[in-house]
């Protein structure tokens, strides 16, 4: 069914059961509009317009129904908006003994009866709830003329405006541009050493120490034996578990930590510029976090302890009296060597690879990259490849979350290819930045959620976004004189 159908069926729809009736044959009645306009004012949409029903007005028993209809151009939507109803004489008085002219009077815009001089022009407007599917609809005429002697309706159609309502040409916000910079990455172990009792000399082969340190040596031989890497920082950190005096503490710490410094450098040809090492002192979130998972009697008391008091030395001696010391002492064998403890980081970064090097990379090991250089595969090998373009950008985004721009920019991806969930997972990962904030708005435009989406792209636009500023002023030239809707 073709979309004149779809109207006149709509139009039909509108009129009263007894004008579906069989129709003489009508003289040539014209209509012509002027002065037709449609705005957007207060969420509704004003139709405003003026005709000149043409002479002859009407036939004795004829009544003629002039309704704007508004439609989709697929037909899908439509709105009957109050009709103009002009009724011959014989016709009116028909009307009134069935009660039709009742009915018309209560739905009609305005009901016009006989050929007076003054029906011929007639002013309309009228308001409706604005929708979302009347940015891509038109506004219609459609004409019916009924009567009621020989079979047949007379129908016509004419087109008021093409476009109902203007549609705001928004736009995504363009890709962000990725810096050339190194992706630090690290290598983190944890080594529960075993020292003597309140001493700070390490011992590799006793205690089943060389089993810890394997864990250090096994994180710096991974970095060292790749050309492409290079070090740019290691921390040691020492830590003890709470027993004794926080003074005694922080003085094992640190000798522990620097004991772990020694012995790296006598195994690895490493400058000193590159070590930091910070004494961790007493291990007390280490406790913590051990409680969480340890069932332990009394341990709501030791954990509300830990909270409220400050001074650790203190803090101790209040835990060895929960409970009769019965807790402390099972804290002291299960838990408390669990906290003396070297943490080691070493901090690297990747050389910077070739395009060639690079691109063989992206999916197969797409970690040992870094972010620009996933721009430059994508840039040199699928600038006319669309879909490829976006998977490369995507695997950047996948392989560092935490990385703003990626992320930002896999978003708008996902955006133009309508795959809003996905969208949405990048979105909240580079949520700081302005772009996404007008681009979560075109995303909301597009599913329909028209004002979240301009709160978001006012948001924007005060944080300096050119693209949020060009879509809010499309949206206004639709509201353009909005204030002066009556004049």
């Amino acid at each position: 069914m073709n979309l004149r159908i779809l109207l006149f069926a709509a139009a039909w729809a509108c009129l009263p059961w007894s004008d579906r009736l069989q129709a003489e044959e009508t003289p040539g009645y014209t209509v012509t509009v002027s002065d037709e306009r449609v705005k957007l004012a207060d969420r509704q949409v004003v139709v405003t317009f003026t005709l000149d029903l043409g002479e002859p007005l009407i036939g004795k028993q004829h009544k003629r129904t002039l309704t704007p209809v508004i439609a989709t151009s697929d037909g899908r939507y439509s709105l009957c908006l109050p009709s103009v109803i002009v009724s011959g004489r014989n016709r009116s008085i028909k009307d009134r003994t069935l009660g039709i002219a009742e009915q018309d009077a209560a739905q009609a815009y305005r009901v016009l009866k006989g050929n007076r001089p003054e029906n011929r022009r007639v002013a309309y407007e009228t308001r409706v709830d604005y929708r979302a599917w009347m940015d891509s609809a038109r506004l219609t005429l459609l004409e019916e003329v009924t009567g009621c002697a020989c079979g047949g309706v007379q129908q016509s159609e004419q087109v008021l405006q093409e476009a109902l309502l203007y549609v705001p040409q928004v736009t995504l916000a363009p890709l962000l541009a990725c810096p050339k910079d190194y992706t630090p990455r690290q290598e983190e172990r944890d080594a529960y050493l075993i020292y003597p009792v309140n001493q700070t000399t390490l011992w590799p082969d006793r205690y089943g120490n060389r089993a810890e340190l394997q864990k250090i040596d096994s994180a710096l031989a991974y970095v060292q034996r790749n050309p492409a890497y290079r070090i740019r920082r290691m921390d040691i950190s020492g830590f003890a578990s709470p027993e004794g005096s926080w003074q005694h503490n922080v003085a094992l710490a640190e000798g522990r930590a620097e004991a772990l410094k020694q012995y790296i450098t006598r195994q690895y040809d490493l400058p000193d510029t590159l070590w930091v090492v910070t004494p961790g002192a007493e291990n007390w979130e280490g406790l913590r976090e051990a409680l969480q998972t340890y069932e332990l009697p009394y341990k709501e008391d030791i954990l509300r302890v830990m909270d409220e008091v400050e001074d650790p030395d203190e803090r101790e001696a209040a835990i060895r009296r929960i409970g009769g010391g019965v807790p402390y002492r099972t804290l002291r064998e299960a838990i408390y060597p669990l906290l003396r403890k070297n943490s080691f980081r070493i901090a690297y970064i990747s050389r910077e690879r070739t395009p060639e090097e690079a691109r063989e990379l992206v999916f197969t090991a797409p970690g040992e990259l870094n972010v620009y250089e996933f721009y430059t595969v994508a840039d040199t090998f699928y600038a006319d490849d669309r879909d490829g373009y976006a998977r490369v950008l995507l695997q950047a985004a996948d392989t560092y979350p935490q990385h703003a721009v990626a992320n930002a920019n896999a978003a708008r991806l996902c955006i133009e290819a309508g795959r809003w969930d996905e969208a949405e997972r990048y979105l909240t990962r580079a949520a700081e930045l302005p772009s996404t904030w007008s681009n979560r708005a075109f995303m909301l435009w597009q599913q329909g959620r028209k004002d979240e989406a301009q709160v978001w792209w006012r948001k924007a636009a005060e944080a300096g976004d050119a693209t949020a500023r060009h879509n809010l002023e499309e949206i206004a030239k639709r509201e353009t004189n909005e204030r002066n809707i009556n004049n």
